[in-house]
């Protein structure tokens, strides 16, 4: 009877851990999260929009953030929005949308904001205007920043080699920084009439002692799989730039940047400390119908 007796305490006891252990009601952090209210029009923001807006002094006084909806878009709405803006942003309450349109712009403006200073904005749809369970390109909240900055020279001085067709052409350019970001610029690159404009990231794989050149500005990305690369492009115009070189012989067509090819990365690439670097083009494709094919365009300043 002893011996039957301590089992059967055993098992109560373990019973009770087990009984304990399993309690989600009292031991679980799990809230399930608020229902979508009724007649909610699933406002949000896309994931098009851009998260950060850096212009030149006097450039632009005003951004424009997309704001769509999935529902009710046979009637007109106001929305309100939650907004969190640093001063000297002036961001609306709500946005505006039109009967039988499924987007809207909210637009935010700004005057004289100190240069290289990041004026940070956030702004949430409202909990009843929400819809946090459909599939969407985009989310309920917005968080970007506005900030200018002026183009300044890190050297006036750059030199530029550049063969097309066997014959060189030499350069003479500007390497510039905008403020204190990460965005750079060879002005009027190769004589094309547009900037190249790139950020620098990790080391190149490509070549030692180098850092990797991504195109940022005026360019339009390069299509294929094996590699990752951009045409030169004007933004501006929206247009390929075509241009003559060697002493005019020469007629550009297009060029395609090569930044990365296959695991091999910083085809295109900079060092600051040894004030060189290279443009890596993919091909260069001449009125004529000829293409050249990895002809570098070498840099370097004092």
């Amino acid at each position: 009877m002893k011996r039957r007796t301590i089992y059967n305490i055993m098992y109560a006891m373990v019973a009770m851990i087990l009984a304990t252990a399993c309690d989600d009601k009292n031991d679980s952090n799990y809230e399930p999260g608020l229902p979508t209210a009724d007649g909610s029009m699933a406002v949000y923001f896309a994931d098009s929009n851009p998260t950060e807006f850096i212009f030149q002094p006097g450039e632009a006084t005003e951004v424009e953030i997309g704001v769509s909806r999935l529902k009710g878009v046979e009637t007109a709405a106001e929305v309100p929005l939650v907004v969190t803006a640093d001063e000297g942003l002036s961001v609306p309450a709500t946005a505006s949308f039109a009967a039988g349109e499924s987007s809207a712009t909210v637009k935010v403006t700004f005057g004289n904001l100190v240069e290289s200073r990041k004026y940070n904005l956030m702004v949430t749809v409202p909990e009843e205007y929400a819809d946090h369970y459909t599939i969407k390109a985009g989310a309920t909240t917005y968080s970007g920043y506005i900030m200018v900055a002026a183009w300044e020279s890190i050297s006036d001085n750059v030199k530029m080699t550049w063969t097309t067709k066997g014959v060189t052409s030499e350069f003479t350019t500007s390497f510039q920084q905008l403020g204190n970001t990460n965005r750079f610029r060879f002005p009027n690159f190769l004589n094309s009439g547009v900037d190249y404009i790139f950020t620098i990231g990790s080391n190149s794989t490509a070549f030692a002692g180098y850092n990797c050149i991504t195109t940022y500005a005026n360019y339009e990305p390069y299509e294929g799989t094996e590699a990752k690369g951009a045409y030169l492009f004007d933004d501006a115009t929206q247009s390929y730039p075509t241009w003559t070189v060697a002493d005019g012989t020469i007629e550009v067509a297009d060029i395609c940047i090569l930044e990365d090819y296959g695991t091999t990365t910083g085809y295109s690439c900079i060092s600051i400390y040894k004030r060189s670097g290279y443009v890596y083009l993919y091909w260069t494709d001449y009125t004529d119908g000829s293409t050249d094919y990895y002809n570098a365009v070498t840099f370097w300043w004092e």
